[in-house]
């Protein structure tokens, strides 16, 4: 019986809190099929909250702070997920392993020494929980060349590929990034890459503007009340890092306090108001997806699949659907999947490949030198660490990567 259960969590950049999924997946490796079972989302306190997007914008933090945060992230993220097996009533005993996303505060793949680091205490998961808990995948690619981004190509291939359709899978989270799933393609086949600042450049903006009143831009209510500054964009969709040929990730340090405020006051000396900067940032984050599909992408798609907390953004989904029309844009919730609960699929995917010995980075997308088996172990209790131990050594079989 190869039927098993896993939790993945994921706390992404747009700092709304934390995604939950439990999946259950039959068969192994490529073969690996997986079901949403239940999705649930348990947000931050607004002091949680609010010192994440000062730490992580301004770099303002101690060393005490640090590690406070990164025990509270841990404590987090087992209430997170204890209380969605509890409302779930799915037996502990189901459940395999956990795989996380940790929460990232630094990221940077330039220079002589390409780094990671995030935050979440994965001890505290393990203790809380009682289950094995997978995590760090992102460092084991950056060591092997990578880029550490998009990770999770080889679960949404999938969840996502089509045998008829050449599809694009554009997920809009706190950094936009695109994945090419031609039809009845391999691993091999895919690329994928970050595009542009996304919800962190929204929010960013609606928090400076406001005052740090509003963290979001809630359906875009602002955004299209606004005319598009168009100097403004043109100037941001000249930036290097928008023009790098992938594989490439995006610097969230780049489009930070300073881009901001610079902005900012670019803007008010054009005569322009709050609703105009963030028209012309949305106007900006859907020029950026589409350029980089029309040049960086092998063909043009037959569908666009969006992912993903941006897709509540009525504006932004509307400016996407005119720049690529008559191409079909839907998001994945038609595929069972609903659009804010793809990465704590994936990873929650991840954590079963890794149990299965199976490499889970892509070279063709994330420019490693090869494939690697990512993420770090932390061991649960010891009849889950036992069961575990148990399915890694029956997966005796080398895995043959030749058949992606």
């Amino acid at each position: 019986m190869s039927r098993r259960w896993f939790v993945g969590l994921s706390s992404g950049s747009s700092l709304n809190g934390v995604d939950v999924a439990l999946i259950e997946t039959e068969g192994t490796g490529l073969d690996l099929r997986l079901r949403l079972k239940h999705f649930h989302q348990h947000s931050f306190s607004r002091d949680v909250r609010e010192f994440l997007w000062r730490m992580v914008n301004s770099g303002q933090a101690d060393l005490r702070q640090l590690a406070v945060l990164h025990r509270v992230l841990g404590e987090t993220y087992a209430f997170a997920a204890d209380h969605a097996i509890e409302t779930a009533k799915v037996p502990r005993t189901y459940f395999y392993a956990v795989g996380l996303s940790d929460h990232m505060l630094w990221h940077e793949t330039e220079g002589r020494f390409p780094s990671t680091l995030c935050l979440g205490m994965v001890s505290v998961l393990a203790e809380k929980l009682g289950l094995t808990v997978a995590s760090d995948f992102r460092s084991r690619d950056v060591v092997s060349g990578g880029q550490g981004f998009p990770l999770t190509s080889q679960v949404d291939h999938l969840l996502f590929q089509s045998p008829t359709e050449q599809r694009v899978l554009v997920h809009l989270g706190g950094m936009a990034s695109v994945l090419w799933l031609p039809r009845g393609g391999g691993l091999r086949d895919l690329v994928g890459f970050q595009t542009t600042p996304c919800t962190v450049l929204l929010d960013g903006f609606m928090r400076l503007l406001t005052g740090g009143r509003e963290v979001c831009d809630q359906g875009g209510k602002h955004a299209v009340q606004g005319c598009c500054i168009e100097p403004l964009v043109e100037r941001w969709l000249a930036h290097p890092l928008l023009q790098k040929k992938p594989p490439k990730s995006m610097n969230r340090a780049e489009f930070g306090e300073v881009f901001l405020e610079q902005a900012v006051q670019q803007a008010k000396q054009l005569g322009r108001n709050l609703h105009d900067v963030l028209c012309s940032a949305t106007h900006f984050v859907v020029r950026a997806v589409v350029q980089a599909v029309q040049r960086f992408l092998p063909a043009v798609p037959d569908r666009i699949l969006l992912s993903g907390g941006g897709v509540r953004n009525g504006f932004l989904w509307r400016l996407i659907e005119q720049h690529v029309s008559p191409t079909p844009v839907e998001k994945i919730d038609a595929y069972g999947i609903p659009a804010e609960a793809r990465k704590a699929t994936a990873f929650a995917g991840l954590a079963a490949l890794t149990l299965d010995g199976v490499p889970t980075n892509v070279p063709s997308v994330t420019g490693a030198v090869g494939a690697r088996i990512l993420g770090s172990l932390t061991p649960g209790n010891s009849g889950n660490w036992a069961r575990c131990l148990a399915w890694m050594h029956a997966q005796t079989a080398p895995w043959n990567r030749a058949a992606a």
